[in-house]
């Protein structure tokens, strides 16, 4: 609607992800080159974490891009709380694999002949799963045995775990030790500074051929970071309401009243909604901290647990040889019951836990 009356040659605002409007902001490039590290090692995890609406899967799309030259066999799940029964299915789907009526060792079976096959095509095989803070922990230790499927000391599959922040904190609170050992890469996409997000907005706008009209007073751009926190989702929700209502009340200057206008009638739609969906940075971090300290916690009680334990059986090891010695002095003592040495050697409570 808008685009004509501001001589547009597209919507720069649009919701859906198109790599050809990634702006290159600061967290966006650190994390390509993760990426991209990542996928050259061919083995193991890449993780990409984020707010909502930070841009991971624009990110993934732009990654693809860079990579079409390659010899690539990519296989891509958008997961929905799966859990490890479901996982395998998944995959072979993805990999278009006949899945129904097959067993959990059957698939796995199918799945590794068809890496093999494609290793042996020079493919580079690679899976996506996208949203996968909704995996369950066995969803995600079937992904861990699956990335462990080699073929000539070569790993056949390599896995990009996309998702909400919350992924880190599952792999941390489910003690998934063996898991993160195998991810090679890592980043958290951060929202977008205030000077970002005006370079942002231009970036998209200069994309269509913006010529400043309308033009944009600068208390816009600190409006718009201070309502959208620094999303580019909420950036891009924003800027398309804001170009709409300039649009229908044939504006070619936009201001602060036009929008305060806009912003009050998104929270009048949406009344009660946060203003971001997910807990702080700050926040998860002091969680994954506890957590943390928690799983370290736990692992050192069950280490004091087994050094009385062993503390225990001396004592009692060093009471039956004692007595034993003592019944063997003793000229007078009758034969020792070999029943009772038994219960002095092995405590009632651990014959009849056996």
């Amino acid at each position: 609607m808008y685009q004509a009356f501001y001589k547009l040659r597209g919507k720069p605002f649009q919701l859906t992800p198109d790599p050809g409007m990634l702006f290159p902001s600061k967290g966006h490039k650190r994390a390509m080159a993760y990426l991209l590290y990542g996928f050259e090692q061919g083995e193991g995890f890449v993780v990409i974490t984020g707010a909502v609406g930070t841009g991971k899967t624009l990110l993934i799309q732009k990654l693809f891009e860079e990579l079409s030259h390659r010899n690539l066999a990519v296989a891509s799940i958008a997961s929905a709380n799966l859990d490890g029964d479901d996982i395998l299915p998944a995959v072979a789907s993805a990999l278009d694999l006949p899945y129904d009526g097959r067993s959990k060792e059957a698939l796995l079976q199918d799945v590794k002949r068809h890496l093999i096959s494609l290793h042996a095509r020079q493919a580079h095989a690679l899976l996506v799963v996208d949203e996968a803070q909704t995996l369950t922990a066995a969803a995600l230790e079937m992904l861990r045995i699956l990335s462990n499927l080699e073929f000539k000391g070569r790993a056949l599959l390599q896995i990009f775990l996309v998702g909400q922040t919350e992924l880190r904190r599952v792999m941390v609170s489910n003690h998934m030790e063996q898991l993160r050992q195998r991810i090679i890469a890592s980043h958290r996409l951060e929202p977008m500074s205030e000077e970002e997000s005006r370079a942002y907005i231009l970036h998209r706008l200069h994309t269509v051929g913006w010529s400043n009209d309308p033009d944009l007073a600068p208390e816009i751009f600190t409006g718009v970071y201070r309502a959208s926190r620094g999303i580019p989702r909420k950036i891009n929700l924003i800027m398309d309401r804001l170009l709409l209502h300039g649009y229908l009340e044939e504006l070619h200057d936009l201001d602060q009243a036009a929008l305060t206008v806009v912003l009050d009638e998104i929270r009048d739609e949406m009344p009660g909604v946060p203003p971001t969906l997910e807990v702080s940075a700050a926040l998860q971090d002091l969680d994954l901290t506890r957590d943390a300290a928690s799983s370290q916690r736990d692992g050192g009680l069950a280490s004091m647990d087994l050094e009385r334990s062993k503390f225990m059986l001396q004592l009692l090891r060093e009471e039956v040889r004692r007595r034993e010695v003592l019944l063997a002095a003793s000229s007078m003592a009758p034969a020792v019951d070999e029943a009772v040495i038994t219960d002095m050697r092995y405590p009632r409570s651990s014959q009849e836990g056996k």
